[in-house]
């Protein structure tokens, strides 16, 4: 069985743990199903990223995006320097490069990101804080793809660098933002913006 989400998925993926697959077969896969939820204490939570993609998508396309109602699509996938980012919007006047984050752990309403230590998401992060100290838009969505979340946070105990570059990123201009969704067996729907707090600090990890 295939899992699309690459962090460290602790407390999810548990013996005993309610999931939901579905056969997903083609041609040089060497597995027939893919994982796609996990039930957690508040609900589903949705293992597959780039989910958060498509509802960002949707919602901006029905004009019911929090904070970007008026925002419309010109290209995904653009490039900026050496790296790739999900979206390019214009936003009142202005190209608006875009990137977006999955979030998938939750600790008492509040969602963490990562959970796993990323450098593909620092390097974004602080390109993101380079091109808005340049003059241009920049931001960097946070998607939480697990029921209950009411504010998001950047996961310091997993990895302090990025936490350290998203209270740069906040100081620099760069837009962020936080939403929550309604995750059930039948899909996932943008729900509501929620706070993101960058200087929240979260305990470092214990080392077995």
């Amino acid at each position: 069985m295939a899992c699309r989400d690459p962090g460290r998925l602790e407390g999810v993926l548990a013996p005993g743990a309610e999931l939901r697959i579905a056969e997903t077969p083609a041609a040089g896969r060497k597995t027939r199903y893919t994982l796609f939820l996990a039930r957690a204490s508040r609900g589903w939570i949705c293992l597959v990223p780039a989910l958060a993609n498509q509802v960002v998508e949707a919602a901006l396309g029905a004009g019911e995006l929090p904070g970007f109602r008026r925002a419309r699509l010109l290209r995904r996938e653009v490039q900026v320097g050496p790296s790739r980012f999900d979206f390019l919007w214009q936003s009142r006047g202005s190209r608006l490069v875009v990137e977006v984050k999955a979030v998938g752990l939750l600790r008492g309403g509040r969602g963490l990101f990562p959970d796993a230590p990323t450098a593909r998401g620092l390097r974004h992060v602080r390109e993101l804080t380079i091109r808005r100290r340049s003059g241009q838009a920049a931001a960097l969505l946070f998607v939480g793809l697990c029921s209950g979340v009411e504010r998001i946070s950047p996961h310091a105990g997993v990895d302090p660098a990025f936490a350290a570059a998203l209270v740069g990123a906040q100081r620099a201009g760069v837009t962020l933002r936080g939403y929550s969704c309604r995750v059930t067996t039948r899909g996932c729907r943008l729900e509501r913006e929620v706070p993101v707090d960058p200087a929240f600090l979260t305990a470092p990890e214990s080392t077995p």
